[in-house]
């Protein structure tokens, strides 16, 4: 059972940074190309602003998802160096099971947005608010599956599995 959700943590993860870096360089080129079209060309585009924002949207859910998987979230933990070792175990499994219960709610609305956004089209593109809300969801799956995945494999302040 270890071994298969080692092997599952270690396949999301991959996917997880292959849409980080095919949402970038989406991003990248759609906005270099709306430049180009302004600038050089003197016709602007009419959606790429908006599928730019859309898909920054997206990069920042999934920057979360990646920030809490490599420990590099920003956190202030001058409180918590000060506690000793054993207070500092219950105080970190404290803060992942709120983290859960967050990820639990905050999937929860997200998946409710997603619905109530079936029918609505995005004012220039060719798809609806559903597919922009979506992220939240799926973001909340991830963090849930790191999280259990961090409370059962325990990382020392580095980042690095214990």
């Amino acid at each position: 059972m270890n071994r298969l959700l080692e092997r599952i943590y270690r396949g999301v993860n991959r996917i997880l940074n292959v849409c980080g870096v095919v949402l970038f360089i989406l991003i990248f080129s759609v906005v270099l190309l709306q430049v180009f079209m302004r600038y050089v060309l003197g016709s602007p585009l009419v959606w790429s602003e908006e599928l730019a924002r859309y898909l920054f949207i997206w990069v920042s859910y999934l920057g979360w998802v990646l920030a809490c998987r490599g420990g590099t979230h920003i956190r202030i933990s001058a409180f918590f160096d000060a506690l000793p070792p054993p207070l500092q175990r219950g105080v970190r499994i404290v803060n992942q099971i709120l983290i859960i219960v967050f990820a639990l709610v905050l999937g929860w609305l997200g998946y409710q947005m997603v619905l109530k956004n079936l029918d609505v089209p995005t004012i220039t593109l060719f798809f609806t608010y559903s597919v922009v809300y979506l992220v939240v969801p799926i973001a909340s799956i991830l963090i849930l599956f790191q999280t259990v995945y961090d409370l059962l494999h325990p990382r020392n302040e580095g980042g690095k599995t214990a």
